[in-house]
């Protein structure tokens, strides 16, 4: 077979991207070339195909023997183009290479293409909570979708809640639908040392013990009600007589700004506990192990989630972690997180404050955390990946 991937999302190949639908790409091609027994005799071929504003050095590590690399020459310039103009270009570009399968992760394909069609469904939240994105973004997803959905031969959800979902929202053919669980990098296995603990602690300015979060600031991760549930247990997490700056209790919020997040951090002003919040923007990849691995509690209360992947990477850091009871998280946590109703603030407070306190009921969600957490590898995902490959491409 000839197998395209569109890979777009990939623009900082050399940190794997960071999260989203660029890690996904890159992680999934990367053990493609490891999987695919195929190759090396010749019967499988890719064919890659890069934004422009990827550097072509940064795309050599992906040339190999029958692995093509292109790139869209035009892609810098693709907001100046009619919109014809540009999707015929794609189409063009894609057409010339003759494939057998197209598989396509959070990229808009042209109406004109013709060959065969793999989607991944990535962000399903902006149709199911439609009012807790812009406006224009959700108009925009919601047309795209319908037209991706329907011209898709197969589509790849990361979750059975996901799948659920899309077969409600869109009404589409369960059969059209295959469920391929996303893996974790191994690195989230490897312990920190304290001293790269303290290193990670200093450059964010933390003191003495924190709850993490760690994902995008905006509205769909129910930070709002985090902080609330925060301000109101602040106190008897750090009692009067703690005098001493390293027991009292910190919430760190870890990751990008995103839509509203202002509005966010506003919140934690407002509530009086400005001080005892740390937002720390986008973090590296260097830093993530040493702050999940130094947080007491790893709390994750979002109102949707497709997948949650930063509930595994807590798991793995062997961090006990409490999330939300919707979508797809009870799936993927299978028991391992003490799961909360996101809407209830007052609950989510009492939940954290009875963990804190219950040390043999951290040490039981450690120790099934770890378990659940090595269940889900980036190989798997591509021999699964690879399996309906086969089986679209040989229609």
């Amino acid at each position: 077979m000839r197998i395209g991937i569109d890979a777009r999302t990939i623009l900082n190949p050399k940190i794997g991207e960071a999260a989203g639908i660029g890690h996904y790409t890159y992680q999934l091609m990367r053990y493609l070339l490891i999987t695919d027994k195929n190759l090396e005799g010749g019967k499988n071929e890719y064919v890659f195909f890069f934004d422009n504003r990827l550097r072509k050095k940064d795309a050599k590590k992906f040339q190999k023997k029958n692995i093509k690399v292109r790139h869209f020459p035009f892609s810098t310039y693709r907001k100046f183009l009619p919109g014809i103009y540009s999707e015929t270009l794609i189409g063009a570009t894609l057409s010339r290479e003759k494939l057998d399968i197209l598989h396509s992760a959070g990229c808009d394909i042209p109406i004109i293409y013709r060959g065969k069609l793999i989607v991944t469904a990535r962000d399903i939240a902006i149709y199911k909570i439609p009012e807790l994105f812009p406006r224009r973004q959700r108009i925009k997803a919601r047309m795209a979708a319908r037209s991706l959905f329907k011209k898709a031969d197969l589509i790849i959800t990361t979750s059975k809640n996901s799948k659920k979902d899309l077969i409600d929202l869109f009404k589409l053919n369960p059969k059209k639908i295959s469920v391929i669980y996303n893996g974790i990098d191994a690195r989230f296995f490897e312990k920190a040392s304290q001293e790269e603990i303290q290193r990670a602690k200093n450059k964010y300015k933390i003191r003495g013990k924190y709850l993490l979060f760690l994902s995008t600031i905006k509205p769909l991760n129910n930070l709002t009600r985090l902080i609330t549930a925060f301000s109101q247990i602040k106190n008897k997490l750090n009692k009067p007589n703690t005098k001493n700056p390293r027991e009292k209790y910190s919430l760190v919020l870890a990751g990008k700004d995103g839509w509203l997040a202002k509005e966010i951090h506003q919140i934690a002003k407002n509530l009086g506990v400005k001080k005892d919040i740390i937002f720390t923007g986008y973090v590296p990849p260097e830093d993530l192990n040493p702050l999940l691995n130094g947080a007491e509690l790893f709390v994750f209360p979002p109102i949707y989630e497709e997948f949650g992947a930063p509930i595994l990477e807590a798991m793995a850091n062997g961090v006990p972690v409490i999330a939300s009871n919707v979508s797809s998280i009870p799936e993927i946590a299978n028991g391992a997180a003490k799961l909360i109703d996101p809407y209830d603030v007052e609950g989510m407070g009492k939940t954290i404050l009875n963990l804190i306190s219950n040390k043999s009921e951290q040490q039981k969600l450690i120790e099934k955390g770890l378990v659940q957490a090595k269940k889900f590898t980036w190989q798997k995902c591509a021999e699964e990946t690879l399996d309906v490959y086969g089986k679209v491409g040989g229609k």
